[in-house]
């Protein structure tokens, strides 16, 4: 649904809350019984359009956005180009959801998580050192040639290649 087709819909429930309003008033200024009945039988079946109206836009809203997501399992987070970061997840309603963060709110993000994952850990009775694994010693990083990692997606465009 774009916004044009929401906008539309709460115009609708305004709309109809206001014809209510409108009767309403109307039945209550009314000096003659069977007029005033007109009145009043329009301004409740106003009031039904609009709560059918304002339902049609609870379902909207709640379809558009999503209640809860969680991370996808395979490249969740991916480098886009201009700095971009993106990371996408996956909804209750199993439908793609992707936010772009700029570089420096991803490692924003990323520090926290991993304070957030450390005291949580802690909270639990793990200790974060029994987690982390001490380097192998060995050559010092750098000195052996080691081939680049291969991601899976498109190929490089030509300039790059």
């Amino acid at each position: 649904m774009t916004s044009d087709e929401l906008m539309n819909l709460i115009g609708h429930v305004c709309e109809a809350y206001q014809n209510s309003a409108a009767h309403r008033v109307a039945a209550s200024f009314e000096s003659d019984y069977g007029e005033q009945e007109v009145q009043q039988a329009e301004h409740l079946q106003w009031e039904q359009i609009a709560e059918y109206r304002l339902r049609e836009v609870e379902r909207a809203v709640r379809a558009a956005f999503p209640a809860q997501a969680t991370v996808e399992g395979f490249m969740p987070v991916r480098a886009l180009p201009g700095g971009k970061v993106e990371l996408r997840a996956i909804d209750a309603a199993a439908r793609p959801v992707a936010v772009v963060f700029t570089g420096t709110e991803a490692l924003n993000l990323g520090g926290r998580l991993t304070a957030c994952g450390a005291v949580s850990l802690d909270r639990i009775g793990l200790k974060t050192d029994a987690e982390l694994h001490p380097v192998p010693e060995g050559p010092a990083i750098g000195t052996a040639a080691v081939p680049p990692p291969v991601v899976p997606g498109p190929p490089a465009p030509a300039h790059r290649r």
